[in-house]
This record gives C-alpha cells, structure tokens and sequence, in this order.
C-alpha cells in the first residue's frame, strides 16, 4: 500500500515537471527577471509645463455646483451675454488641460489672465476706473478638478456637446486627451479652472485670455485664446411719469430732471446699466390734443444732460436725443412742452398721454483720443 502512494505521488510530480518548461518561458529567465533602472540628475530646472487646451465658459451650475461647458452662443470659443441689470456682474469660468513632463506634482501653480478688448476706452465714468484698452484685469488662480469631474467636463460635456469651445495647443487634440490612454485617465495632466467676474459695465468686445502654468522650478507653459462679450445695450430711469402741471397756451414750460439716481423724488435720472455706450430715443403721444389744419397742436422738447441742447419733437415720432451716455454714467433727462391750441372737446381740462423711452447702441470710445 505504501509502495502505491508513492507511485502516485511520483506521477503527479513528472507530470507538473512537463509543464514546467511553459513556466520558464513566459518569465524569460526562471521564475523572476531583473529589469534595470536608471536615471540622471536634472540640474536645469525641469521641462517647462505644457498647457494642452484652455477655454472658457459659464460658471458652475448653483444647483449641482459643478461645470457644465456652456456658453451664450454656438459659435467657436465662448461668448458671454452681461446681465443688463445695475452691479450685477456676470461671472465666468477659465479652464485649462495641463501637463508636466516631470509630472504633474511639478506642478506648482496654474493662473488666469484677462484683458480688455485693445481698441476700446471705457470711459471716463467707469466706476472700476480701469481705463480699457487692452488693459489687464486682476490675475486669478485656476484649481485642479478632480479626475471623474475633468473627464466629465471636457471629455463629456464639452467634447459631445460643445466641442469647438476650447482652443487646443499645437500637436493636442480630443483623441489625444480623452483617448481611454490618454493623459486625463492616466492622471498625468489634470483639468484646472478658476473664476473671475466681468462687470456689467465693463465694455463689450473681444477679450484676450491667458492661461499660464508654472513649475516649482519657475519654468512656465501658456496658451491664449479670446472671448467675446456679447453688446447689451440697457437703461433704466428712477421715474415713471412726466408731470407738467399746469401749462399755458403758448407757454413753453420745462420740466427738470436731475443728477440722483432717487425714485421718491420725482426728478428725471437715467443711467446706463449695458456695457455699451448708447443714446437715448423718446416717442410721445399727443396726449388728446389733437391736430388743427392737419398741424399737431403740441410740441414737445428733451435732452439728457443740462450741457446739451433740446430737440424737439412731435407726437407719434421718434426723437434720438443728443448727449451720449457712457459706460455706466448716470445722468439728467430734461422736458418740455409746448401748446399752440386746446381743443374744445375736452370739458375737464386734463390731458394724460404715454412717453416710451428707448435706446440705441452708439460707438465705444476709441483708445488714443479724448474721452468725452
């Protein structure tokens, strides 16, 4: 019995030892191999980072708190609409595909830079008193998304839904960072974004950004593209009616307005609440009194600001009046009227009737000449 045990046993091991020949062959060398290593010290500082893609677009969702890589409009790159509404600003959102050859713990910092659109002033009553003209607007840091989130955003969101947004790097593209062997999925670069907030007030026009990457031994990699501000051109007044009182026949009489942005009042302010300069436009019925020999019995005048001149104006008619306002500027809206002749059919002697203000889109100022 013993001599059979062994005999099996004996069996097992001479069929195990006709495999073993597999076994050394898919190790190379026996059961281990020895791989060499090495390396050389870098005494030049590093690799300067490269920034593969940058763009820029809506600020995160309040919801969800996450990006979603939209914009205002389908075109290439992003455009942005301003609220249109006084000291809201519209906040947006940086964004950029980073890598080091060192690794992207070489990393140190990652930054955003915005400039004005080159050719236009902002104005003499902007209230940033920043002057435009390609100047910069205060620099901000970009942060790192986590891995799930960068892929997300621009290798979901973005590349299926908005994919002519970003501006990629020379030699970098989708395929190249989203591949499932690309660097966001290996980690080896990360998606870093930062927010900065335009004004509302701040001109419309083309926005040149910079996204600037920098290492921990100071060397840096960049890349720029631009942005469009989409034109708003947005009033509003601290008044909702026009009061003239009592008015004589043939008695020119002006109703004032004044420089306080004040509701209770009762004096005519406008101000510019767009982020283009624009001219105001009045329309004016006759208010009931008619037209005699096919002539409007009344006339009536308007300018904004006490240093222009009035413009007159008939009912039914638009009037652009002179006095352009600028960027954010608040400023006056004087009135008047004028009565040649009171029809006869109005027995209470009261008159009402509707003024539509309106506006119109005028030139930014140019860089360069006198801001007026």
């Amino acid at each position: 019995m013993k001599n059979k045990k062994l005999y099996i046993f004996t069996m097992i091991a001479l069929v195990l030892s006709s495999f073993s020949p597999l076994l050394v062959s898919a190790q190379t060398t026996g059961t281990t191999t020895n791989i060499n290593t090495a390396l050389t010290r870098d005494s030049s500082g590093g690799t300067n980072p490269i920034v593969k893609a940058k763009w820029e677009m809506n600020n995160a969702t309040s919801t969800a708190g996450k990006y979603l890589g939209t914009d205002a409009q389908t075109a290439a790159n992003a455009q942005f609409m301003p609220s249109g509404q006084y000291q809201v600003g519209k906040t947006i959102a940086v964004c950029a595909v980073v890598t080091d050859p060192d690794g992207v713990a070489d990393i140190n910092e990652v930054y955003g830079d915005l400039y004005y659109p080159e050719d236009t002033s902002t104005g003499p009553n902007h209230a940033s008193d920043r002057l435009g003209c390609g100047q910069q607007l205060p620099e901000f840091t970009l942060n790192s998304l986590s891995k799930t989130d960068g892929i997300d955003l621009f290798c979901n969101n973005i590349k299926n839904n908005n994919n002519n947004l970003p501006t990629f790097n020379s030699g970098y593209d989708y395929a190249e960072i989203c591949n499932l062997d690309g660097e966001l999925w290996k980690e080896t670069a990360k998606v870093y974004c930062g927010e900065i907030t335009l004004s509302y007030e701040d001109p419309s026009g083309s926005y040149n950004t910079l996204v600037l990457a920098q290492d921990k031994s100071g060397k840096d990699g960049r890349l720029n593209n631009s942005f469009t501000y989409l034109p708003v051109t947005a009033f509003e007044t601290d008044f909702d009616s026009v009061t003239y009182g009592s008015v004589r026949l043939n008695t020119h009489k002006i109703i004032s307005g004044n420089l306080t942005f004040n509701p209770s009042d009762e004096k005519a302010t406008v101000r510019n609440i767009g982020n283009t300069r624009l001219d105001m436009r009045v329309n004016q019925n006759d208010m009931g009194l008619g037209k005699t020999d096919n002539i409007w019995n009344v006339k009536f005048d308007g300018r904004v600001g006490s240093d222009a001149a009035f413009v007159n104006y008939y009912p039914e008619s638009t009037k652009t009046l002179p006095k352009t306002l600028n960027l954010s500027e608040t400023n006056e809206m004087d009135f008047s009227i004028l009565i040649t002749k009171f029809p006869p059919s109005n027995d209470s002697l009261n008159y009402v009737g509707t003024m539509v203000l309106s506006a119109a889109p005028a030139t930014h100022l140019t860089c360069g000449f006198p801001q007026v």
